[in-house]
């Protein structure tokens, strides 16, 4: 097969000098090929063209033909035979254009590119004729027809010599890649030959050290199986064992929470002999009065937390949740907590809302109790502080965050993650059971899990403990509020 990158065309050789144009008695003018901007240069003109113009040869040689327009040339016809050009189509038009002596001639202008043996056009012939005058035109009118036919005749050989030369590089491409795919293919071949040969190898041997590892692990799985019997057995004693512990559990619950209901009554009653003892005793008498309080809330939050607990614990602990308002359950918490705050010299302040939230409000109440007794517990001086702020959780749903302010020691941060845990008490090493035994925030803990409510702390150590619970604001109240607020056309 030829190389086609070493096939090389012949250069053309412009024919430019005809002897039969300077017979014809039209104007001939044969222009380069340069279209584009400034646009061609003249070759070649004949003696008629100097008739027809009064110009020389030697004196538009090597100009444009541009020069022979004047102010009444159609730039519209111009540039559509320019167009024609450029698509290698024969042009043809009638131009207004403008003698030597200055006078201006309407003439019929025949472009027709000439096609050298590469295909592409060499020159532009152009036969120009003085409409005029009255000359015969079949002169023109059989070169015109010459032109075309050597015209076309040409575009057919170029396009059939494109074709042929096409048909060969393509034959030769795809010959050049089918070698190129062979040559791959036998590569591969060679290669995955040689990488079998290998593998073989490889696998003789290792196929020996199988089955010297298949007979090890039969032994292991032998010894395997007999040991996961044994842990069968030992799993179905671990599981019975299981349901006897579990069944022993489930009666200390039921025991623990039917002893602590049986204790709270004699207990709530002895709170109520204790406040009619408050108004009927002296000042003398407060001081011991005050401790005898203190351990009556010691005795009545041990109790509320155990049967708390023991309900949590036996699963019977269903919330009944729904609007609970603040004011009321404030206002009892006042009531109470103020007395136990005088008996040991502190100030007790709660700080009233209008707020319904969406809770439990007696589990609430409870939460709130251990909070407040765990305060008057660990603050030795100073005040207590029990409030609630509007506010949003992480997903912009409103809430409340009731929080119990107090000035005792404070916590430490690396005591934060355990205070919360049963039987936690960060100063009582000794275990005075008069300071509790360490379940008040665990239930708090539980109890806020129970509802979905979140706690939180805030604290700094030497100045106080911020202890918070986040509870949802009741969307119905929140919608009976803002009526009655419209109503009334006042806030909260």
């Amino acid at each position: 097969m030829p190389d086609v990158q070493g096939l090389r065309e012949p250069k053309a050789k412009p024919l430019i000098i005809q002897p039969i144009w300077d017979r014809l008695e039209q104007a001939v003018i044969v222009t380069d090929r340069a279209l584009a901007a400034p646009g061609p240069v003249i070759r070649y003109v004949n003696r008629a063209f100097t008739r027809l113009t009064g110009y020389r040869a030697d004196e538009v040689i090597g100009r444009s033909p541009r020069m022979l327009q004047c102010a009444r040339t159609d730039k519209a016809m111009s540039a559509a035979m320019r167009r024609d050009l450029r698509n290698g189509e024969v042009a043809r038009g009638t131009l207004v254009n403008r003698r030597k002596d200055g006078s201006d001639y309407l003439c019929s202008l025949v472009i027709a590119p000439l096609i050298g043996p590469i295909g592409e056009p060499e020159h532009y012939i152009c036969v120009a004729e003085d409409l005029k005058e009255d000359r015969s035109t079949s002169e023109v009118q059989r070169l015109s027809v010459e032109l075309e036919q050597r015209h076309s005749g040409a575009n057919e050989t170029v396009a059939r010599q494109r074709n042929d030369l096409r048909m060969v590089t393509g034959r030769y491409r795809n010959t050049l890649s089918q070698l190129d795919a062979v040559q791959e293919r036998l590569s591969l071949r060679e290669s995955a030959l040689d990488h079998r040969n290998r593998e073989f190898d490889r696998s003789d041997g290792e196929l020996n050290a199988s089955l010297e590892e298949l007979r090890a692990m039969d032994e292991k799985l032998r010894l395997s199986l007999e040991r996961i019997e044994d842990a069968n057995l030992q799993l179905a004693r671990s599981n019975e064992e299981l349901q006897r512990l579990r069944a022993a559990d489930a009666d200390k619950l039921q025991l623990l929470a039917s002893a602590s209901h049986d204790l709270r009554q004699p207990v709530m009653s002895m709170g109520l002999f204790l406040d009619v003892l408050r108004h009927r005793l002296g000042d003398a008498e407060r001081p011991i009065l005050g401790g005898v309080l203190a351990a009556h809330l010691s005795i009545r939050t041990l109790l509320d937390g155990m049967l708390d607990t023991a309900r949590i614990d036996a699963g019977v602990l269903t919330p009944a949740i729904g609007p609970v308002p603040m004011c009321d359950m404030l206002d009892v918490i006042k009531g109470e907590f103020t007395i136990q705050a005088q008996m040991r010299g502190l100030r007790f302040r709660v700080v009233s809302s209008t707020a319904v939230v969406h809770s439990d409000a007696q589990l609430l109440e409870r939460i709130l109790r251990n909070l407040l007794a765990n305060a008057l517990k660990y603050t030795g001086s100073g005040s207590i502080l029990l409030g609630c702020r509007r506010c949003r959780d992480m997903e912009g749903y409103p809430c409340m965050r009731i929080e119990v302010w107090d000035t005792g020691p404070g916590i430490d941060e690396t005591s934060q993650s355990i205070i919360f845990e049963e039987f936690r008490q960060l100063d009582n090493r000794d275990r005075d059971q008069r300071r509790g035994v360490g379940l008040g925030l665990a239930i708090v803990a539980r109890l806020a899990r129970q509802l979905g409510h979140g706690i939180a702390l805030r604290l700094s150590p030497g100045r106080g403990s911020i202890f918070s619970v986040l509870v949802p604001r009741s969307r119905k109240a929140d919608g009976r509020r803002h009526k009655a607020r419209g109503k009334r056309g006042g806030g909260e």
